[in-house]
């Protein structure tokens, strides 16, 4: 019986073979090229690339994720590189995004409660007056100050209102901030998605109004107001061939967020 460790190579000494079981192509969480070749160990590991090198040629489009030779019996050696799809050339599928949907706790102050919904802005002013006055304990001036911010009101200015009736709610809300209620709960919902790219996205400092995209885009809760916040940028490839994107927005109720103080 021959010895196999005397096995030698005897393809060409100068150039490297393509193997016909190559390329094998792998669509999972990510592209996949491996292209394997056979020749004179020496060579073969000569030929090896570094982690992220970027393809050229067929393999524009391409970066090397890893790469390794195997050394058989003799001088025969089998070179492998796996690649993956990245960089500016590259047309291969991205992969799919993640998203999450999770309650998020709100706590407005108390007069943004529906409790609240006919004061107007003079008396919830002369309210905070009478409560954080200097006497403000056993302030006997609380319902004085309450009534001097309803004397200077306009009511041809709210019409759907009187002086008895915001009288009345002052009171409420003077007696509930004096209990320590200055704030309540309300359930918003936390929303982000992530998205894929083969060359670096714009990015979004937030506090934008709006209606968000991504895989609940059209599933989302209703009866809820979207603020964009900050966007998330990731790598996902080998030296810098992909970029991952997470939007983030924060959902409050209808008329939640203040397009004065946010753009939209």
């Amino acid at each position: 019986m021959a010895d196999t460790n005397l096995i030698i190579w005897k393809g060409p000494t100068n150039a490297l073979v393509y193997q016909p079981n190559a390329p094998r192509l792998v669509y999972a969480d990510r592209v996949r090229a491996i292209d394997i070749y056979k020749g004179e160990q020496s060579l073969c590991a000569a030929s090896m690339l570094a982690r992220g090198t970027f393809g050229s040629g067929a393999r524009a489009g391409w970066v090397v994720n890893q790469c390794t030779v195997d050394t058989s019996r003799g001088d025969i050696g089998t070179l492998t590189i796996e690649w993956e799809a990245g960089g500016s050339g590259a047309d291969q599928p991205l992969p799919v995004g993640d998203f999450n949907l999770e309650p998020q706790e709100l706590y407005p102050k108390i007069e943004r409660n529906s409790f609240f919904s006919g004061i107007i802005p003079d008396v919830v002013r002369g309210v905070y007056n009478a409560l954080y006055a200097f006497n403000q304990s056993g302030n006997p001036n609380a319902a004085t100050t309450i009534n001097a911010a309803i004397n200077g009101v306009n009511f041809a200015n709210y019409p759907n209102t009187s002086a008895d009736a915001q009288y009345a709610l002052g009171t409420e809300l003077l007696n509930k901030l004096a209990n320590g209620e200055e704030s309540y709960y309300v359930a918003g919902y936390r929303y982000s998605f992530e998205t894929f790219s083969y060359t670096q996205p714009s990015l979004s400092n937030g506090g934008i109004i709006g209606t968000p995209g991504g895989p609940l885009a059209s599933n989302l809760p209703s009866g809820v107001a979207w603020l964009r916040l900050a966007d998330k940028l990731d790598p996902a490839g080998v030296n810098g061939s992909m970029f991952k994107l997470t939007q983030n927005w924060l959902g409050g109720p209808n008329g939640y967020w203040d397009s004065d103080l946010y753009t939209t």
